[in-house]
């Protein structure tokens, strides 16, 4: 679903896999070493890249779904095409 790019780019906010100096939002929040509840600033930044991070998701969804519908256009006529010769 992702290309390379794309992939280091969740990953460098998601963990630590790859890049050391990452965000490791996840690993933050899934094993609970978060930042102190009452740091509103920290948590806020999080949700913001989480929230960015989802946006783009659904945006690469998007564009996989139109080039998906175009690819079965251009095949369908091509067939009719062929159909009528």
């Amino acid at each position: 679903m992702f290309s390379k790019p794309e992939q280091d780019y969740f990953n460098f906010f998601l963990n630590k896999k790859e890049f050391t100096n990452g965000y490791d939002l996840r690993n933050k929040y899934l094993h609970g070493t978060q930042a102190n509840p009452e740091d509103i600033q920290q948590h806020e930044d999080a949700y913001f890249i989480y929230l960015k991070l989802i946006v783009l998701l659904l945006l690469k969804i998007e564009d996989d779904l139109i080039i998906h519908i175009v690819l079965e256009k251009l095949k369908s006529k091509e067939s009719n095409k062929q159909n009528n010769s």
